[in-house]
């Protein structure tokens, strides 16, 4: 650990330790920024694990020369166990489910609007052919009826012939091109669409995550600064090289053992307690989880109500029986007896048929399609994560504290020397204000202090 950090290797031994902690500082950063590309679906291609690796080798190259390096990089990695790193967590949480879901619900919109183009079309087939057919075999079979009643005296002499062609037109080309525009319309639209939300994805999905990235060596520079420039707002921990320093201390200037009042607002470290102080912190670090938690939850099921609701119209449309529709038509004619031309008789045949329709095509019910499983997947993932992170918070707070102290030993005898002096301000205030404290209990308890007009007779009365 003392190569690690001082970085000075004498022998060659020391000098491949030193080498072997900066080549697993570079992979372990590394092995992060692939799950973290995992969790984002960024996507682990070949250029993106290039990108990595590529970044780990020069890690690696400068951790071995430049302290700093080394200890930012450490830095970074406990910073992503606490804000910066929750806030790059959720931004991927984010990330998922809006581009899962969302991508999810604009799916199945697209898939009832098929449907319906589906079914219109196949209701424009079937009326084109249906009850049209009855009414052609009809008409046929009237004229073989009068062709048979047909009288020709002069069958002998004459021969007639004749050609009978029954068809029928509809003209459907209207709603043919209109349904045509339609469904040209509703696949550009979806494809546009697609391709512009796939697009932002990725985009999104990126920003997010060097956002993130961005936040979390943002956040390690801030720390790492104000630490080199004796920052005193965040100056509540005790080390051992405090412990070290106070020993050294004469009598009158030592301050250790603490009060317990000074017990619960400095602490010391390494060490699982927590001040109430520290309590808020991590109260105040799940906050933010428990908002974005909600709102996935209320995406997650605005999609699950939208896949639930076409998937019961689905099952309502399929279980409709058909609805059968009776077509009668009545041919009306006379029946004339060749024996007697002067007798006739008036006749009806009439023609029953039906025609089936299916209110609802079964090729065309909508089938939804659901993302839950691709979305929550992930997001356990990293409630869980969040969830570990929040819990050991306070005490990554003290590792870097810790790292800062042992790459910058001088700084830390600064932090030292500051906080032992506030703690014995501190002490010399309390103590003049239990002085002043004291003093007015003393002149309150008095009785000249409330009624001086009555002392002041009494002492000339004694005069």
């Amino acid at each position: 650990m003392l190569i690690f950090v001082s970085g000075k290797a004498s022998g060659w031994k020391n000098r491949v330790c030193l080498c072997l902690l900066c080549l697993l500082l570079g992979i372990t950063i590394s092995a992060c920024l692939i799950l973290v590309l995992f969790l984002s679906k960024v996507g682990l291609g070949l250029v993106n694990l290039s990108i990595i690796f590529s970044f780990g080798i020069l890690l690696f190259v400068l951790a071995c020369i430049f302290k700093s390096v080394r200890c930012m990089s450490v830095l970074f990695l406990l910073a992503c166990g606490m804000k910066e790193g929750r806030n790059v967590l959720i931004a991927i949480g984010t990330s998922i489910v809006i581009f899962n879901n969302v991508k999810n619900i604009l799916g199945n919109l697209k898939i009832v609007a098929d449907s319906i183009i589906c079914n219109l079309e196949a209701k424009r087939i079937s009326l084109k052919f249906m009850p049209f057919d009855f009414y052609s075999s009809l008409i046929y079979s009237i004229y073989i009826y009068a062709k048979q009643q047909f009288f020709n005296p002069f069958a002998d002499i004459v021969s007639l012939s004749d050609d009978f062609k029954c068809k029928i037109m509809i003209s459907d080309h209207k709603l043919k091109a209109l349904l045509n525009e339609t469904k040209v319309q509703m696949q550009t639209v979806s494809l546009n669409l697609s391709s512009a939300f796939d697009i932002i994805t990725f985009v999104g999905r990126l920003a997010f995550l060097i956002g993130g990235i961005s936040m979390i060596l943002v956040g390690t520079w801030i720390f790492f600064k104000q630490f080199l420039k004796q920052n005193k707002a965040n100056n509540s921990y005790i080390t051992k090289a405090f412990l070290e320093y106070d020993e050294k201390q004469k009598y009158e200037l030592r301050v250790l053992p603490l009060s317990n009042k000074e017990q619960k607002k400095f602490i010391q470290i390494p060490s699982l307690r927590t001040s109430k102080k520290q309590k808020l912190n991590v109260a105040l670090y799940f906050l933010p989880i428990i908002t974005n938690i909600f709102i996935w939850t209320l995406i997650s099921f605005l999609d699950y109500m939208l896949y639930w609701l076409i998937l019961t119209m689905s099952k309502h449309l399929q279980s409709l029986a058909p609805v059968v529709v009776p077509i009668t038509m009545t041919f009306s004619h006379t029946h004339v007896d060749l024996k007697d031309l002067f007798n006739s008789r008036r006749a009806q045949t009439r023609y029953p048929n039906t025609m089936i329709i299916n209110l609802f095509e079964p090729q065309c019910v909508p089938t939804p399609e659901l993302s839950l499983s691709a979305s929550w997947i992930p997001l356990t993932i990293l409630f869980g994560v969040l969830v570990f992170f929040g819990l050991i918070s306070t005490f990554l707070i003290q590792i870097k504290l810790l790292v800062m102290a042992s790459f910058y030993p001088s700084k830390e005898l600064e932090r030292i020397r500051y906080l032992h002096q506030k703690i014995l301000q501190e002490r010399s205030q309390e103590t003049l204000a239990d002085k002043f404290s004291q003093t007015l209990k003393n002149i309150l308890s008095q009785a000249n202090f409330w009624f001086p007009i009555l002392t002041r007779k009494h002492y000339v009365n004694n005069i």
